[in-house]
């Protein structure tokens, strides 16, 4: 197998990719915005889990339709609760019970989109590159890449949210206690 292609002042392609995922580099947020952020990036951590998971549920979904030739059913008439009736077009319209194989295909893919919409929300408040939009979308087809990608991307909001706090003006601080008189100091 030949190694990854380089540049020598570049390192590799996937380096690279890496590289600019975990960078702040190119993030300027309106300063309006920046209030906004904190629950963009939880709205936006929710909806990486829940895809995450649902896209595990449909890779072993799809290991036992196309590996194995079965469906997942629940709730059958004279079955377990989950059962595994063998894939086949001239029955399938019959079975009674709920399709868990459908359930989780249509699931998943109404919650990606609502993982897209997380993305763009906190991709357009931190007005980061396009690329970066790109990549966290494909977090959500890639199994496993979800969780990866969202503590990378949360890891960089903290900080540069850290980093540009606004200070807050003296009408807002806490007020200090005052020594009161015939108080002991």
């Amino acid at each position: 197998m030949q190694p990854a292609p380089t540049s020598q002042d570049e390192g590799t392609y996937l380096s690279r990719l890496l590289e600019q995922l975990r960078s702040v580099n190119g993030a300027r947020p309106r300063a309006a915005d920046l209030p906004k952020v904190p629950a963009a990036l939880r709205l936006y951590q929710v909806t990486a889990w829940i895809t995450g998971i649902m896209l595990l549920l449909l890779c072993a979904e799809m290991v036992v339709k196309y590996g194995f030739g079965h469906w997942v059913y629940a709730f059958q008439p004279g079955q377990p609760i989950i059962s595994f009736p063998i894939v086949n077009p001239a029955t399938d319209p019959y079975l009674q019970g709920f399709n868990v194989s459908i359930a989780v295909l249509i699931a998943h893919g109404w919650l990606y989109v609502l993982y897209l919409f997380a993305d763009f929300r906190l991709w357009s408040l931190m007005r980061m590159p396009f690329t970066k939009f790109v990549q966290i979308a494909l977090g959500g087809v890639i199994p496993f890449m979800s969780f990866i990608v969202e503590g990378l991307i949360t890891k960089q909001v903290k900080t540069y949210l850290a980093q540009n706090a606004p200070a807050q003006p003296a009408a807002q601080q806490p007020a200090q206690p005052s020594a009161q008189p015939g108080g002991t100091d």
